[in-house]
C-alpha cells in the first residue's frame, strides 16, 4: 500500500493536499494519526475509516473530519484505492481563528 500526498497550496499553519491511496482488498489496515485538524473531501474510491468513536464507509462526496492526535485506520475491503482533497490546520492556526 502506498499513499501519495501532493501539496497544492499552503500557508502558515495550513495546507491543502491531493491525497491518493493505492491500498486494495489484500492490504491490511494499519494505524495512523492525524497531525493536525483535518477536513477531507473524498473524491474517488470507497474505503472504511475507523476511529475509537466508530466506523464509517466513505465514498465520493463524503467529508472526513479528524482531530490532532486522533488515531485512525483505513481499509479497502470493497475495492482498490481512493483520493481525497485534504485541508490540514495546525492547532495554533485554529486557536487564532477562534480568538478572532
Amino acid at each position: 500500500m502506498t499513499t501519495r500526498e501532493k501539496k497544492i497550496v499552503s500557508g502558515r499553519g495550513w495546507q491543502v493536499s491531493d491525497v491518493v491511496c493505492t491500498a486494495g482488498v489484500g492490504d491490511s489496515p494499519f494505524e495512523e494519526e492525524h497531525r493536525g485538524f483535518c477536513v477531507a473531501a473524498v473524491t474517488q474510491g470507497t474505503f472504511r475509516y475507523r476511529t475509537r468513536e466508530g466506523t464509517a464507509m466513505l465514498a465520493p462526496g463524503a467529508i472526513l473530519l479528524g482531530n490532532p492526535g486522533a488515531c485512525y485506520e483505513c481499509g479497502h475491503e470493497h475495492g482498490a484505492g481512493d483520493r481525497c482533497l485534504s485541508f490540514h490546520f495546525s492547532p495554533t492556526y485554529m486557536e487564532r481563528i477562534v480568538a478572532d
